[in-house]
């Protein structure tokens, strides 16, 4: 193999700890290993990713002084089905939907296949301000780095590591994992699982608010009336400031509750909002008490199916339906999931004919979506 000229090398040392601050409490489910250098980050993968290590793209998710999740890509389903440039940016998209704060990335085969996945990666954290303190390209007991700019560190043949000389896999089995165990979580579990915690807490105690404020509310209407441009200014601020206080998120599920505001924002996914929308419903769904997450997990999967994301589509409806078995969206997605209706025929198609939860029937689709 020959590798590209200029190809940065080893970055040894970040200048800082990733995952550690002892400013930040970390949430139960990350986890705490300590990566000192590219070969500890190595030694650490088999212990967080349950999928082979061979030729994928692995990035772990950075955040609150922890890992926060697991992002995997197999280079056969990135080539082919995703191609390089939505994987860069599909994989940095779901870490800052996730909260995350950075990434470190690991490609594990040749560089004419690692590369593309890679520069995309690295070019969309550029462009959206994600740090990335390590990259690397890792063929056999050798590893590459992306980011170091410093041409003296980086060998030809690239550097050698041993797992078995980092201390790292002593931690791990301390804290109780095992290799392909996996402590890490797929894209899709970390934007569908609920939070834990006082975020959780205070998400439902301002659901519950909102609930009684609307019991008691005498122009019932007219406050309704108010959700639905609050709910698309939501989405507008989306793109330059992200709703991330629980409380704000509650309210949003509470206001996806009225069908008129759900199905509003339906009809408004397109190929080219559905990033948005993704971003945003994964934080809605991941906060929102039970009750409540049915819109935000249709909606959901409506984005990620407009998103070419099919994965995350029926993760998401499992959620919704989950939730609520008779919820009419998600049954009606699942149904277009399930003929393998493609993303270009839902568009145009008019969400109001849903009403409030009447099942849809197996004719549903028809007019200009049913061709």
């Amino acid at each position: 193999m020959t590798e590209r000229e200029g190809m940065p090398c080893d970055q040894h040392e970040p200048s800082t700890d990733p995952f550690e601050d002892p400013s930040v409490t970390p949430d139960p489910a990350a986890v705490p290993l300590r990566l000192r250098n590219p070969a500890d980050l190595l030694a650490a993968l088999p212990y967080l990713v349950t999928h082979p290590l061979t030729d994928a793209v692995v990035s772990l998710v950075l955040g609150r002084g922890s890992v926060l999740g697991v992002l995997y890509g197999e280079l056969d389903h990135l080539d082919h089905v995703l191609t390089p440039a939505r994987s860069g940016t599909a994989a940095v998209d779901a870490a800052l939907a996730a909260g995350g704060t950075g990434m470190l990335v690991a490609g594990f085969g040749p560089p004419e296949r690692v590369t593309p996945h890679v520069d995309a990666l690295l070019a969309r954290a550029g462009a959206r301000g994600l740090p990335v303190p390590e990259a690397l390209r890792v063929t056999g007991n050798r590893y590459w780095s992306y980011v170091c700019r410093d041409p003296g560190c980086c060998p030809p043949g690239g550097v050698p590591f041993d797992p078995d000389a980092s201390p790292v896999p002593a931690e791990a089995v301390l804290r109780g994992l095992v290799p392909g165990g996996g402590g890490g979580s797929a894209r899709t579990r970390f934007l569908l699982d609920p939070v834990l915690g006082a975020p959780r807490a205070e998400a439902a105690e301002a659901a519950e608010a909102e609930e009684e404020r609307v019991r008691q509310e005498d122009a019932e209407e007219a406050l309704r009336d108010r959700w639905l441009p609050e709910v698309l200014a939501a989405l507008r601020g989306e793109g330059h400031r992200r709703v991330t206080e629980p409380a704000a998120l509650a309210r949003l599920g509470v206001r996806l509750t009225e069908l008129r505001v759900r199905d509003a924002v339906w009809t408004r996914i397109t190929p080219e909002s559905a990033e948005i929308h993704v971003r945003l419903w994964s934080r809605v769904v991941r906060h929102v008490p039970e009750r409540h997450r049915p819109a935000p997990a249709a909606l959901l999967a409506v984005a990620a199916w407009q998103y070419d994301d099919q994965r995350l589509a029926r993760a998401a409806l499992d959620v919704a339906l989950a939730a609520d078995p008779g919820y009419a969206m998600a049954v009606l997605m699942a149904r277009a999931l399930r003929w393998g209706l493609p993303a270009e025929r839902w568009r145009g198609f008019v969400a109001t004919r849903l009403d409030g939860g009447e099942q849809p029937e197996d004719g549903e689709f028809s007019g200009p979506d049913r061709g």
